[in-house]
């Protein structure tokens, strides 16, 4: 609900209209009675309506006589009362307060019914039996609000019982029921409409704050879940929401309503349908969270075999050229069935309760239905109730049962949503990089050193620490090189520097201060980083670049969706390519169909290993940040891009602090120092002669990596390679 409140604008207004449209349905059912008691009686109906006043306020119901004839005593319903006990059925009315109504029984009837509150009224009798005359003096008492607004409306209706004055009568009553039907139509519109936008609308807040949880998480958090388990989340978790929410808005207002609306109408006809009810409600909601608990734990476990399907499917996908390389066609999708399979298994719980819940309440609303029908109707066939009451009363019965079984259906799916709430709100509820920054003070420019001291940090997963007891000194303006076996903790040691991960022992100082003392965002806008598999988004050539720059990016961004609309986007693009052109790679991008505002595809397809590392050279120029992390690709590149991108990464480095992973020789001799490790800790550090010549690791590492990745050792464009001994 926190996340619906700023949309309660449009829940309000929505919700009102579930409570009108609830309220005409119960006002059609309601209309049942008038028009079969209209249809079914010779009695014209504000006569019947009379009656029914009367009988509600007097305890004195009088015979249905045709015009002309007087009006006799038919039934006394309050013997209670003291001054009614004379009166029998049969005896004859023939004075009110002395005025003879003889030979008006219509007259009498109307007069009883609109007597004001609590007026004397004298009625004088001829008794049938003995055929003498008695006077009682009863009192009118007070006219309840249904009964009042009840004669009110019979009031306008035409007064006469002739064919021609029933039909007018039956003519309105049939033209209020359409408009009542319109009405709620339009309610109904409206309600589910609105509610609709506010379900959408609160479940864009919910994953958008998830995605802000998520892009703030530490990488740790992405290592121990997976990508494709909150893909999932985002996806289909959400769209569960948005279905529950759908329901809870809706169907747990508007079914309700219908039910006691109904139940409410049943109650005006007569009292004894509360037995019924006050029986069958505490089944029913036993039956509905019954079922409720088994959909809410296969649809949890649904959710975990969707996620496992997403990785399954982008693992094999992303993989194709293994896959098919390596003829793992039938393994992949062997593996992949029997995740479909586990899903389907909880698929069918969910739809075997769910196909269970509606029947059996079917089942038990006939039941229930049948016992009231008998009941009712022995008092019709006793006379005690009339035909209209008893047709009236078994549409309330079936207007109260319908709206309580569909809420078996909507327990359900709300219980659904319940599992995907769950799952969400367990991303939205854990820790982000945040919890871990104890202060939000802005980091200085770095103006003299990058100190590592005593950094031991072990991954949560692992057992032996990434980096042991590691102290290094990188001074400002130094270009600095890691070389080391596969492991050794180059990247992890730049991670660290990152505040991608919290080191267990020691800590990072800019200038002597620790960089968890400011803010995580204020250290890595000092950063350019190009990682090790380099990243390039589905976007255009300009968007990837423009990157590095997030004013620039979306200036970009809005100019392409409003082509229409003027953004200042020259400066931005004069910026782009004068980053391309400083990364060498205005070259290649001005080649390809559609220039800068080429598309890439997923994961830069249409493009060159070469290529890709250009781009984000050329991403790291446009931020133009003091400090640059340049984790070296290891993928094969041509000596031509090789020399490019060493010459870009020249030019940029000019004034700047570098911390690189080499893996190439070209990019060790643009290091100031190169240091070597192993098994997590620093090993030796020096040049490239003094390692050469003392550190066997260096000189190892040299004959065997970094010398065969030389240019020297390569050959040259279109020169055949030298045969091997």
């Amino acid at each position: 609900m926190r996340y619906a409140k700023p949309y309660l604008k449009y829940l309000y207004p929505g919700l009102a209209c579930v409570v009108v449209a609830a309220l005409t349905y119960s006002a059609n059912i309601l209309a049942i009675l008038p028009t079969v008691q209209l249809i079914a009686d010779k009695q014209g109906l504000p006569a019947w309506v009379c009656q029914y006043v009367n009988e509600k306020r007097l305890g004195l119901v009088l015979t249905d006589a045709d015009i002309g004839e007087s009006a006799r005593v038919m039934k006394v319903t309050n013997r209670d009362d003291a001054a009614l006990k004379p009166l029998h059925p049969g005896d004859t009315i023939t004075h009110l307060n002395g005025a003879d109504v003889t030979n008006d029984s219509h007259t009498l009837v109307r007069k009883l019914a609109w007597a004001e509150d609590h007026q004397p009224l004298t009625l004088t009798l001829q008794d049938e039996k003995n055929h003498r005359r008695y006077e009682v003096t009863i009192s009118s008492g007070r006219i309840a609000f249904t009964q009042r607004w009840a004669r009110l409306a019979a009031s306008w209706l035409p007064q006469e019982t002739t064919t021609e004055a029933r039909m007018a009568t039956l003519r309105i009553i049939l033209a209020a029921i359409f408009c009542v039907g319109v009405t709620g139509a339009a309610c109904r519109f409206f309600s589910e409409y609105l509610i609709a936008l506010t379900a959408g609308r609160t479940v864009l807040g919910i994953r958008r704050r998830m995605y802000r949880r998520v892009l703030s998480l530490p990488l740790s958090s992405f290592e121990s879940r997976g990508f494709n388990d909150l893909s999932s989340r985002f996806i289909q978790d959400s769209q569960d929401i948005y279905r529950g929410l759908n329901f809870v808005f809706g169907k747990s207002l508007r079914e309700p309503l219908k039910a006691v609306f109904a139940f409410a109408a049943a109650l005006i006809i007569d009292w004894r349908i509360t037995l019924v009810t006050v029986v069958v409600a505490p089944l029913a909601a036993v039956l509905i969270r019954k079922f409720g608990k088994i959909i809410r734990r296969a649809n949890k476990r649904l959710l975990e075999g969707f996620a496992r399907m997403l990785a399954s499917l982008e693992g094999a996908l992303s993989g194709i050229r293994v896959v098919k390389g390596y003829t793992m066609e039938k393994y992949e999708r062997r593996h992949l069935f029997s995740v479909d399979l586990q899903m389907l298994k909880q698929q069918l719980k969910i739809e075997r309760a769910d196909a269970l819940s509606g029947p059996l309440f079917e089942v038990f609303g006939a039941t229930v239905g049948i016992v009231a029908i008998l009941y009712f109707a022995n008092l019709m066939f006793d006379g005690r109730m009339s035909f209209a009451r008893f047709a009236t009363l078994a549409a309330c019965m079936a207007a109260i049962f319908d709206p309580v079984r569909k809420l078996s259906s909507f327990y359900n799916r709300v219980q659904q949503a319940n599992a995907a709430v769950d799952r969400v709100f367990e991303v939205i509820d854990m820790p982000d990089e945040r919890s871990v920054q104890r202060s939000t003070d802005v980091l200085p420019a770095l103006g003299e050193a990058i100190e590592f001291r005593d950094i031991t940090f072990t991954y949560p997963t692992a057992e032996v620490p990434a980096v042991t007891n590691v102290n290094l000194t990188v001074r400002r303006g130094e270009r600095v090189a890691f070389v080391g076996p596969n492991g050794s903790g180059k990247t992890t040691l730049l991670a660290l520097l990152m505040r991608f991960y919290e080191p267990q022992e020691g800590g990072v100082f800019v200038d002597g201060r620790d960089i968890r003392d400011a803010s995580i965002s204020s250290l890595r806008k000092q950063i350019s980083l190009i990682t090790q598999d380099t990243v390039i988004f589905a976007d255009t050539i300009a968007c990837n670049i423009a990157y590095g720059n997030e004013v620039f990016l979306k200036r970009l961004i809005l100019r392409r969706r409003h082509d229409n609309r003027r953004y200042r986007t020259d400066e931005a693009m004069q910026r782009v390519v004068a980053a391309a052109e400083a990364a060498f790679a205005d070259e290649f991008i001005r080649e390809k169909p559609g220039g800068y505002e080429a598309q890439v595809g997923e994961h830069g397809v249409t493009l060159s290993g070469g290529q890709k590392q250009r781009i984000a050279i050329a991403r790291a120029i446009l931020r133009n940040a003091p400090i640059f992390i340049f984790d070296e690709a290891t993928s094969q590149i041509d000596a031509e891009s090789e020399q490019k991108i060493h010459d870009a990464v020249e030019r940029f480095l000019e004034g700047r602090t570098a911390l690189i992973v080499a893996h190439r020789f070209s990019t060790i001799m643009q290091a100031d120092r190169i240091v070597v490790m192993d098994r997590g800790r620093i090993v030796d550090s020096g040049t490239h002669h003094e390692l050469n010549s003392r550190c066997k690791l260096y000189q190892t590492l040299y004959s065997t990596q970094l010398l065969d990745d030389s240019p020297r050792s390569r050959p040259a464009p279109n020169q055949p390679a030298p045969l091997s001994s």
